[in-house]
């Protein structure tokens, strides 16, 4: 663990996730007689901030656990706050004019506040399981943990694609339990792998654009998740703002290139470059400490 922290992430969070998630596969594939519902996989997002925590703590000690989730108070510059909260919106007002234009008919803006797969909580209450679960439990592993650690040894683009790896090895699972993914073939797969590597991209590069802040990061992920999942987006809006976020993605990647990933331009934005130092570990080895710099 001391030695490679990150395969000790990535396999803990795995571990805790699949722990989670194996009850509802054995209703989803009739292994047993008893009914675990649908919205058990939220139950998955423990993985990696249990993973995250434990790991960091059994590395670095209390003041490392802390320090991991001090990104938590770094507060982004305005206009990147207004950017998480409301491109998850944009997107969700492009796709119903979209599907407007095709269907002749505006969504049933209602059910924005029914989740497919969660009992009917109503839009609040919804809106905080998806923060929670997919936001909070999610993003302080994949991009409060494992980003800036592989970062410190990769340029941006190239720690996001073995980012992917694990987050896609993750999602394994989901393709046995969640009925989204039940009717997946070879070719979809790889289109939802595609995705999620765009994705990556994208939240590598707001990541970075606010200085390491996982609120905003959280902020993003929770909101868009609990919009696309939404029954009003089922079908034409959903895939309107999957693929807004790859646009995006590539848009980002672009302009920013991929030895960074921030900011709108390569002379603009702030990031934040996690840099490995060597320094006596609390455990045995060594621990390892960022700091954090601008563009300017």
């Amino acid at each position: 663990m001391t030695d490679r922290p990150l395969l000790a992430y990535f396999s803990s969070a795995c571990v805790v996730s699949w722990l989670a998630w194996l009850p509802r596969i054995a209703t989803q594939q009739g292994w047993w007689g008893w009914f675990v519902p649908e919205w058990w996989h939220y139950a998955g997002a423990a993985g990696p901030i249990t993973a995250a925590l434990f790991v960091t703590y059994r590395t670095e000690g209390g003041e490392g656990a802390t320090e991991l989730l001090s990104q938590f108070r770094m507060r982004p510059a305005a206009g990147w706050l207004l950017f998480a909260l409301g491109s998850p919106l944009v997107l969700f007002a492009i796709g119903a004019v979209v599907a407007r234009g095709v269907t002749g008919a505006w969504p049933a803006f209602a059910e924005v506040a029914k989740t497919q797969n969660l009992p009917p909580l109503g839009l609040p209450l919804t809106l905080v399981v998806h923060v929670i679960t997919f936001g909070i439990g999610e993003e302080t592993g994949w991009r409060g943990f494992a980003l800036p650690r592989l970062q410190a040894r990769h340029d941006a683009l190239r720690a996001t694609l073995l980012l992917s790896v694990g987050w896609g090895l993750w999602h394994v699972p989901s393709f046995f339990g969640n009925s989204g993914f039940a009717d997946f073939g070879p070719v979809d797969i790889v289109g939802w792998f595609i995705g999620l590597v765009l994705g990556a991209i994208f939240l590598t590069w707001l990541y970075n654009s606010t200085r390491g802040s996982l609120m905003a990061i959280v902020l993003w992920h929770g909101l868009f998740n609990a919009l696309v999942a939404s029954e009003a987006a089922a079908g034409l809006i959903a895939a309107v703002m999957t693929t807004g976020i790859m646009v995006l993605a590539i848009i980002a990647l672009i302009r920013s290139g991929g030895r960074n990933l921030t900011g709108l331009s390569r002379g603009t934005g702030q990031r934040r470059v996690a840099r490995a130092a060597a320094q006596p570990g609390t455990m045995g080895g060594n621990s390892t400490s960022y700091v954090i710099q601008s563009n300017e």
